[in-house]
């Protein structure tokens, strides 16, 4: 049998191993945070700006002779997995329901590829995109045995235009 004072060390331990865990985990949870935070304002910001700039239309066509210099341009953005939003989300997994973490995540990158959009479309001069769609990719990393997503690539496109003024 062990000595009394050698179990409180490793209670000592273990709470103290416990302790670092959830200190871990309410570092994540407030970086996550505040990326977040920075992220939507800065999406804020850009889409602020382009507003009543650059028009988005889902039409597959643009009016002949109302446009001048077609271009196609694109928006990318590459979503890395979030570990802590990850680990979150096995809970979902294990209950099923809603899976916030990714939800808002996947709303984040089409917002941002939609301002690279846009920014490429200003780089051309542009007041007006038409034909915009959406693809994703998804990025694999693991070994041959065991792979899994990695991340998730977003890309917008569509065909910048600049419009004549009667058409604005």
């Amino acid at each position: 049998m062990e000595e009394p004072s050698q179990l409180w060390v490793e209670l000592a331990i273990y709470l103290f191993l416990a302790f670092l865990s959830l200190a871990f985990l309410l570092f994540s949870w407030v970086l996550n945070r505040y990326i977040q935070t920075k992220r939507n304002r800065y999406l804020e910001e850009q889409e602020n700006y382009f507003r009543g700039r650059i028009g988005i239309v889902n039409l597959k066509t643009y009016p002949e002779g109302a446009c001048q210099e077609p271009v196609m341009v694109t928006g990318s953005v590459v979503i890395a997995n979030n570990y802590f939003v990850s680990w979150a989300s096995q809970f979902r997994n294990f209950f099923g329901g809603r899976m916030n973490g990714y939800t808002d995540l996947c709303i984040a990158a089409r917002r941002l590829a939609v301002v690279r959009l846009l920014q490429d479309a200003d780089r051309y001069g542009a007041n007006a995109v038409y034909n915009v769609r959406f693809e994703t990719a998804t990025i694999m990393e693991g070994n041959n045995n065991k792979q899994s997503a990695g991340g998730v690539e977003l890309i917008a496109y569509g065909t910048a235009v600049k419009q004549m003024a009667t058409m604005r």
